[in-house]
């Protein structure tokens, strides 16, 4: 139901959540009225001074049962994603199933881009969820969450036919803070033993975020994915360096490539390719610039490039992505909803 003004509660105080604390502040239609922290230290302390904004009576708590209530219109969910992270891998969608019931919306940064991707089961358990607190999810990002689908989507309608869809991000890490991120999520530095460990779940996260993608972008423009197939190399650093995040050893990860290929019907094809580097030096006979490539084959063939410094800040927009979409999922039918159920989201200023 539209409102002039929805209650929202932030889940999460990292990067991303700091940057949607200030966004949720600074949007007249958006009240933020709690905050859910994972960290025991910023129990009770306010989110305003948390998010470097000043003081806001908003005093963060670890007990999200105390917030969700009647009153609250949406969850803004962007905690480190637990399939990757946490120590329960369903912890999120356990999360998210509990808060749709109780009747509150969802917008998060975690997956559930396109549920429909992991089959009827999964979609299942979340469409019941929404339908029991007559609520809606929507998952968004940056990317996936946006370049990987939506720009691809966005220029299809450019298209009198499409034979190839390909979208290539290639990105370097040397910069990012996080070795939380970059080393225990990523596994860059880590040993290939270390890595063969961890590679399953890795694998299955980061896996099923570009193929959410690729099964969003058949279903937008009306084809059907019959197969998917996934390729990884793996390149280990042939020297010691430093990068923000830690050290990378020599005979450690330093760069990794991965390729979905999506062959479709009506003889389509859609490739999500990820190319991550510890440092720009890192695997250099790929020669892939830093940036983003979309290119559709087709008539006509288009091309599109973002270069390494087009975002000077994409978890600011990782953010603003989820808290600008929040109005119109609060406004949708209830169920889930993608890119495709909703109207193009955009800041109101």
């Amino acid at each position: 139901m539209k409102k002039d003004k929805y209650n929202v509660v932030q889940w999460s105080s990292g990067n991303v959540g700091k940057a949607s604390i200030k966004g949720i502040v600074d949007r007249e239609e958006l009240n933020l009225s709690g905050l859910v922290v994972v960290d025991e230290k910023k129990k009770g302390l306010d989110a305003g001074v948390i998010a470097d904004i000043g003081e806001l009576g908003i005093f963060a708590t670890n007990q999200p049962e105390e917030l969700l209530n009647d009153d609250i219109d949406c969850v803004h969910y962007t905690p480190l994603a637990s399939y990757r992270m946490g120590d329960d891998p369903e912890a999120d969608k356990k999360n998210i199933i509990n808060i749709l019931k109780k009747g509150i919306n969802v917008v998060t940064t975690v997956g559930f881009l396109y549920p429909k991707a992991f089959g009827k089961d999964f979609l299942d358990e979340l469409e019941n969820a929404c339908h029991e607190g007559n609520v809606s999810l929507h998952g968004t990002g940056y990317n996936p969450g946006w370049l990987a689908e939506l720009m691809p989507l966005t220029m299809s309608s450019m298209s009198q036919k499409i034979n190839k869809i390909i979208v290539s991000e290639s990105s370097e890490f040397s910069y990012y803070p996080s070795k939380e991120i970059v080393i225990d999520g990523m596994l860059m530095g880590k040993t290939m033993e270390e890595y063969e460990k961890e590679a399953e779940r890795y694998e299955s996260w980061l896996g099923g975020l570009f193929k959410e993608a690729l099964y969003l972008i058949a279903e937008g423009i009306g084809t059907e994915v019959l197969d998917v197939q996934e390729d990884i190399e793996i390149v280990t650093a042939v020297k010691d360096f430093d990068i923000a995040a830690g050290k990378i050893k020599k005979g450690t990860i330093a760069a990794q490539r991965r390729k979905w290929t999506g062959n479709c019907s009506k003889d389509v094809t859609i490739i999500q390719e990820a190319i991550y580097r510890a440092n720009q030096d890192s695997a250099p006979e790929w020669n892939e610039p830093i940036g983003v490539n979309i290119e559709i084959q087709g008539i006509p063939n288009m091309k599109m490039s973002f270069s390494h410094d087009w975002n000077d800040d994409p978890l600011i927009s990782t953010a603003m992505h989820g808290v600008n979409a929040i109005p119109y999922v609060c406004d949708a039918d209830p169920g889930f909803v993608s890119f495709l159920d909703l109207p193009l989201v955009s800041l109101k200023i």
